[in-house]
């Protein structure tokens, strides 16, 4: 990592994992500055704080039913800033999804399950 301070989004429609996504990451490293956001519009709100990083669910509409998907909004933060570095997550293991993620402009996809919250630890670490 670059930054003693980094900023991180998780948008996440699940609050219990985007709370233990938190509390992991921050005891991997106790400098981030984290924020949540249950739906991605909100997260597109916030970006003038200028996140070092966002962890974004690709399905986020499980909750707020007319919320926009993760690709959506993925596509709308590229638009605004396409150096933000992004990571997809998903309970999905498709590699269509993954590699369509991957093509609008995420640095990777992560597949949710045992090892997830650590993947993301490290990406964090190699794109801030």
């Amino acid at each position: 990592m670059n930054k003693s301070n980094p900023t991180i989004f998780i948008v996440d429609d699940e609050p219990l994992l985007s709370e233990m996504l938190t509390d992991y990451l921050k005891d991997q490293y106790m400098g981030f500055t984290i924020k949540s956001f249950p739906i991605g519009e909100a997260c597109l709100k916030s970006l003038n704080e200028k996140p070092d990083a966002i962890v974004l669910d690709y399905h986020l509409s499980s909750k707020e039913k007319n919320a926009a998907n993760g690709i959506d909004i993925l596509k709308e933060i590229k638009k605004q800033n396409k150096n933000i570095p992004v990571i997809m997550l998903s309970s999905q293991k498709s590699y269509g999804t993954a590699s369509q993620t991957v093509m609008y402009g995420a640095v990777h996809y992560v597949i949710k399950g045992q090892d997830a919250f650590e993947e993301i630890f490290q990406l964090i670490k190699a794109n801030v």
